[in-house]
């Protein structure tokens, strides 16, 4: 569509010549003048589905996927009988990790569109985050029937496989997707993390260099993939990981740790800090603030409250919540240096599982602590080495950036650092697919 198309449309001002205009500065890169024209198209016509739909793929594509549901939302109410809808839809809703929400728009978008080997693998993979295995495989074999060349549902169908101890027929399947790694296009970074998984490390090294090389950015999370399969271990997840990684998560934080009590970082802290304080907890630092999951837990006993986070977007969900004194951004391990002798407590649910050493957080911890204060903590335990530290595994633990720790090396680094061990206990720290994923709760007292 050429210029003075586009304007000969912009001026009938009626929804769909908008909607159409805004589809071609779009495809030409111009988000913002996009966004406007669907806007004004829904101005026009609240009931336009189309406008919803398209400013919902805006929206999640420009990292709003939150509003982008709102919209998505919309436009399937209003008709529901559109497959690429439901399917929008119900992809925003799993990028916010509310899988149960996702699951019945991504059955519409399949049973609208049945021929639509994507349809069937993304309603394949919510399932399996549900522990449906059964129906899950059925789905992926569906979407490999539909096109056998489908590398996403190949490769998650491997995965979903070795989570159920089939190695074997998984190991088939990566047979099968090496005949096809110099297609076009080919996802080698996952498939990598398949080969992993199946035993193939020197296969799984070559393919995430291959990635590396294609796709350079990447490099700080390739490292973690890297040390994964006995690579150089990173001294700790990079600040661009983290922000990227929370700021994605920050809109479906609270809803997933909800569902099904999956997450329990924040209820194991604010126990233990309770447990090691059972009065007043004087000046609390929340290291790793997130959405104010902890913070709500402890304003109760806290004379005074203080989150810190990386992630602007978290940092805006806590805002919201009202119950902090103070609210920083920036890195932890700086706020705690530059705070001497500020606090009674620091509490950090699931963020030293970001750094490798532990060393430097512990030595600002027991800085930033007034005499007897308590650090509380929790990590993921190393269960190869409980007097090392480690890569997280590869079902999603390396690939968000965490390591693990094992509970020798917290209590001797610990003691290296000036601080004694009052808890240090296993847990269930989480659940993912209904899998328990265990945790170490710490808390370390400061000397008087």
């Amino acid at each position: 569509m050429n210029r003075n198309h586009r304007r000969a449309l912009a001026k009938r001002k009626d929804p769909l010549s908008l909607v159409c205009v805004a589809d071609a500065h779009m495809r030409a890169g111009r988000m913002k003048r996009a966004e406007e024209m669907n806007r004004e198209a829904i101005a026009l016509d609240p009931r336009c589905y189309e406008a919803h739909n398209n400013l919902g793929h805006i929206l999640r594509h420009t990292g709003r996927t939150a509003e982008a549901v709102g919209h998505f939302s919309l436009a399937f109410q209003i008709n529901p009988n559109v497959a690429v809808v439901a399917y929008n839809l119900a992809m925003a809703l799993s990028e916010l990790n509310r899988f149960s929400e996702a699951l019945p728009f991504h059955r519409r978008a399949a049973a609208l569109d049945p021929s639509s080997a994507d349809a069937h693998s993304t309603l394949a993979f919510s399932l399996g985050q549900l522990a449906e295995h059964a129906e899950a495989e059925q789905q992926y074999l569906r979407a490999l029937q539909i096109d056998p060349r489908h590398f996403g549902a190949r490769i998650n169908l491997g995965l979903a496989l070795v989570e159920q101890g089939r190695i074997a027929e998984a190991y088939q399947h990566a047979q099968v997707l090496a005949q096809a790694d110099t297609a076009p296009g080919f996802p080698h970074k996952t498939f990598g993390i398949l080969l992993a998984r199946v035993g193939c490390q020197d296969g799984a090294r070559l393919c995430f260099e291959r990635h590396l090389a294609a796709h350079p950015q990447d490099r700080d999370e390739i490292a973690m993939l890297l040390a994964a399969v006995g690579g150089a271990l990173p001294a700790r997840a990079t600040d661009q990981q983290i922000v990227h990684l929370y700021n994605s998560r920050a809109d479906g934080w609270d809803k997933g740790a909800a569902v099904d009590n999956s997450y329990r970082g924040h209820q194991l802290v604010a126990a233990v800090v309770v447990e090691c304080n059972p009065h007043s907890l004087g000046t609390v630092i929340d290291a790793g603030c997130g959405t104010g999951l902890v913070g709500e837990l402890l304003r109760p006993r806290a004379q005074r409250l203080i989150g810190i986070d990386m992630s602007d977007a978290m940092l805006a969900q806590a805002r919201e919540k009202n119950c902090y004194d103070e609210l920083h951004g920036g890195d932890l391990l700086n706020y705690m240096t530059r705070h001497p002798s500020s606090c009674d407590v620091i509490a950090s649910a699931a963020t030293l599982v970001h750094f490798g050493e532990l060393n430097a957080v512990f030595a600002a911890a027991r800085q930033c602590l007034r005499p007897g204060g308590v650090f509380v903590f929790t990590v993921f335990p190393n269960d190869d080495d409980e007097d090392a530290v480690a890569i997280g595994t590869l079902n999603g633990l390396a690939q968000g950036g965490c390591f693990r720790h094992g509970a020798a090396y917290v209590a001797r680094t610990a003691a290296a650092c000036g601080l004694s061990v009052e808890v240090l206990r296993r847990e269930v720290h989480e659940y993912a697919r209904k899998v328990a994923i265990p945790g170490i709760v710490v808390a370390l007292r400061s000397g008087s």
